[in-house]
């Protein structure tokens, strides 16, 4: 990914937004149609809403209404018409606020004190903050666990005590058998305790495929001596999602429903296709404890979005299935809203699927049950939310990194798609993976690891 990411990403989002989506049929002033026009990216973000009118404010300001149909909660476009900052007032509550470059511009901000210049942001409501978790900070600099070159180090534990991991794009650990060329997705067992790990190799991919055929591990779960995986192909705006299964640990592996682009479907076909809009074809299982052990209503969990970075609808879904028909594609629920007291519905239509409360992210994350604060936890590029239920409701719990714009630490600055790491978690962290840029002081492009403090409320 590191050598396509930036070049590529342009081209995956127009074919993505023109092809699955139509844009909203609305009204609009021209004060508003010249900023939307002016500003392309604003409409990206408005990819699930309807417009819903112009906001009565003061004459320093400009702000628009739309409603977000999946979630159902309003997001807004402001601007200011002077050249100075001017500070907007929003309905109570806690909002994100992204700029035109299509980055996060700040930490929540309290609806009374929102900044607004003369280039046009996008503001929707961002969860509340956790009562159990005040902030996250990680301790130290990256560690790089041992010599690697490649990114989405996602992982899961098996009843072995190992980690297994996938990574993509790159050859994956170097010298644990000779150094090797680069390969689109391989799995890696790592042995040992966190954050001293060793690496054995256990499949490679062929080298890099077309990249219309290749693949990359989304997420790893281990279970009732099973190993899963979620993939998905191509990289960037995934064409399908899919199961794959491993039965000697990662060596071999049987794709579960995959099928090319002009091949017939077969009849075990996955449903998580870009070709119905949805919003799984990247997948995050959500890790409970050594061989899944930690799980007590035997169900499988996991969060989901439509592509690989660049998720422009930013919001987060959830599926489920029970453990034993984990490989039956017809037998996932998905998360279609709440009922009273945040009790969930389940739908066995994928295309009822509601976003859960309080998730955002742009591109892949990860996560985990963390059985010592017993809440599960959810990290992006960016952030790390923490609920006390898969369905939520999601808080935020902070921001860990700085990507390459917020002002921060500059020695976590370029991380992305973290992988939190179920294994060795202790009373007040945890451990991740992560890869970067290759470009110091940021992350370099490899398996990196970190310790996330998490600052409790006491």
């Amino acid at each position: 990914m590191k050598k396509l990411v930036w070049c590529i990403g342009i081209f995956f989002l127009s074919g993505f937004f023109t092809k699955s989506f139509s844009q909203p049929e609305v009204k609009k002033s021209a004060e508003l149609q010249q900023m939307l026009e002016k500003f392309p990216t604003i409409t990206e973000f408005l990819i699930n809403a309807t417009f819903d009118g112009k906001v009565k404010t003061t004459n320093q300001l400009a702000v628009y209404r739309f409603r977000d149909t999946m979630a159902n909660e309003p997001v807004y476009v402001a601007w200011s018409k002077t050249n100075s900052q001017q500070i907007l007032k929003l309905p109570k509550g806690t909002y994100w606020v992204m700029d035109t470059a299509q980055v996060v511009v700040s930490t929540p901000l309290i609806y009374n004190n929102v900044p607004v210049t003369s280039t046009p942001v996008f503001i929707l409501k961002a969860a509340a903050q956790s009562p159990v978790i005040n902030s996250v900070k990680v301790e130290g600099y990256p560690i790089e666990a041992f010599p690697s070159n490649g990114d989405l180090w996602l992982s899961t534990w098996a009843d072995d005590n190992n980690l297994y991991s996938g990574w993509g794009d790159g050859p994956g650990p170097l010298y644990d058998a000779g150094p090797k060329s680069g390969v689109d997705v391989g799995i890696v067992k790592l042995t040992g305790d966190l954050p001293d790990v060793k690496p054995q190799t256990r499949y490679r991919e062929d080298f890099n495929p077309p990249l219309a055929i290749n693949d990359k591990p989304s997420s790893l779960i281990y279970l009732d001596s099973c190993l899963y995986g979620q993939f998905h192909s191509p990289l960037g705006d995934a064409r399908i999602g899919y199961l794959s299964t491993s039965k000697d640990y990662g060596i071999h592996w049987k794709r579960i429903g995959y099928f090319e682009e002009n091949e017939n479907q077969p009849e075990d076909a996955s449903p998580w296709l870009r070709k119905n809009n949805s919003p799984f074809r990247c997948m995050f299982f959500i890790n409970m404890g050594q061989n899944y052990n930690l799980n007590t209503d035997g169900y499988v969990y996991a969060l989901g979005i439509g592509t690989e970075w660049h998720w422009m609808g930013l919001r987060v879904f959830l599926t489920r299935v029970k453990k034993e028909n984990f490989a039956d594609y017809g037998e996932y629920e998905y998360f279609a809203g709440n009922m009273k007291h945040d009790q969930p519905k389940w739908s066995s239509q994928q295309s009822m699927a509601k976003p859960v409360d309080g998730l955002i992210t742009f591109g892949q994350g990860s996560a985990i049950y963390h059985p010592e604060i017993k809440r599960y936890l959810f990290m992006t590029d960016f952030d790390v939310f923490d609920s006390p239920n898969p369905w939520g409701p999601w808080t935020y719990a902070g921001t860990w990194t700085t990507w390459m714009y917020r002002p921060g630490k500059i020695e976590w600055q370029g991380g992305y798609q973290p992988g939190i790491m179920s294994k060795d978690t202790g009373p007040d962290y945890f451990w991740f993976t992560v890869a970067g840029q290759n470009k110091k002081p940021r992350i370099t492009y490899s398996c990196n690891l970190g310790k996330m403090i998490l600052k409790l409320n006491r």
